[in-house]
C-alpha cells in the first residue's frame, strides 16, 4: 500500500469519527432541549436557582395521521385550582376571588383566535369544564365565575388529562402550531408520586407547562418541570403571571413527529 493511500484512508477514518461524534451530540440536544428551556428563569418570581433541574426525559414518538391539514393555531389548556384551600385569604381577599378577578382582566388581553380549554378540581372533583376549542372565551369566564372552592388537589390527573388533550390537538394540526398547559394552583398535589409521573408524561410529549403558584410555600415538582414558574402573592401578581403565558414560544419542530 502506497503512502498516499494510507493518508487517504487515515483522513477518511478521521472524518467518519468526527461525523459520529457530531451526530451523537445532536441527538443529545434533541432529547434534552425541553429540559434546557425549563431551566431558564427571567424574573425573580420565577424558579429559584437552587431548585434541581428535572432529569432528562426520553421524548415520545407521536404518530401523525395520513390525512389532515397543517395549522399554526395556538392552543392554551388551563388547569384551575378551586380546592378547599382556595377559600383562604391572601393579600386582603380570598384566593379564589383574587384568581377570578385576575382571570377576568387577563381574558381581555387574550387574542380571540386562540383555542382555550379548561380543567378544574373543586368540591365536585376533577373534571373538564370546557373542551379545547375556538371562540369560547366568554364560556371560559362563565365557568371560572361559577367555581365554588372545595375538595382536594388531584394535580396528577389534571396534568395528564390536559397533556392528552393537547397531544390530540398536535395530531389534528399535523405537528404545527403552539400548545401550552397552564397550571394555576395554591397547593401541593395529594399524590406527589402520581403528579411526578404526570409531569414526566407531559415533558415526554413536548407539552410546555406554564405554572403559577398562589402563595405556595416550599419546593414542588412544578418548579422543576415548568417552562415558566411564577409565584403569585396577590391578584396583581397572578394577572401578570397569566399575561406571561402569552409570551412568544418557539414553534415545535415538525421533524420530531412521524407519520
Amino acid at each position: 500500500m502506497t503512502a498516499r493511500k494510507k493518508i487517504v484512508i487515515f483522513l477518511c477514518l478521521l472524518l467518519l469519527i468526527l461525523l459520529i461524534a457530531s451526530f451523537r451530540n445532536g441527538c443529545n440536544y434533541s432529547l434534552n432541549q425541553v429540559q434546557t428551556v425549563s431551566n431558564t428563569a427571567q424574573d425573580p418570581k420565577e424558579k429559584a436557582d437552587d431548585i434541581a433541574p428535572a432529569p432528562w426525559i426520553q421524548l415520545a414518538e407521536i404518530t401523525l395521521p395520513n390525512e389532515g391539514k397543517p395549522s399554526l393555531q395556538r392552543n392554551f389548556y388551563f388547569i384551575f385550582d378551586s380546592s378547599g384551600s382556595m377559600e383562604e385569604g391572601y393579600a386582603g381577599e380570598q384566593k379564589i376571588e383574587g384568581a377570578k378577578k385576575a382571570t377576568r382582566n387577563f381574558m381581555d388581553k387574550v387574542p380571540k383566535d386562540i383555542n382555550l380549554g379548561l380543567y378544574v378540581y373543586d368540591t365536585n372533583g376533577g373534571r373538564e369544564l370546557l373542551r379545547l376549542g375556538p371562540r369560547n372565551h366568554q364560556a371560559f369566564l362563565q365557568k371560572i365565575e361559577g367555581l365554588v372552592p372545595g375538595g382536594n388537589t388531584p394535580l396528577g390527573d389534571a396534568v395528564r388529562f390536559g397533556s392528552k388533550q393537547l397531544t390530540l390537538q398536535y395530531q389534528k394540526q399535523l405537528g404545527y402550531g403552539e400548545f401550552r398547559l397552564i397550571v394555576i394552583t395554591d397547593g401541593l398535589a395529594n399524590d406527589m408520586d402520581d403528579f411526578l409521573k404526570a409531569l414526566q408524561y407531559a415533558t415526554a410529549y413536548r407539552i410546555p407547562i406554564y405554572a403559577i403558584g398562589i402563595n405556595i410555600e416550599g419546593d414542588n415538582y412544578l418548579r422543576q418541570y415548568a417552562v415558566s414558574y411564577r409565584e403569585a402573592n396577590s391578584s396583581q401578581d397572578l394577572q401578570k403571571a397569566l399575561e406571561n403565558t402569552l409570551a412568544d414560544l418557539p414553534s415545535f419542530a415538525t421533524t420530531e413527529f412521524t407519520k
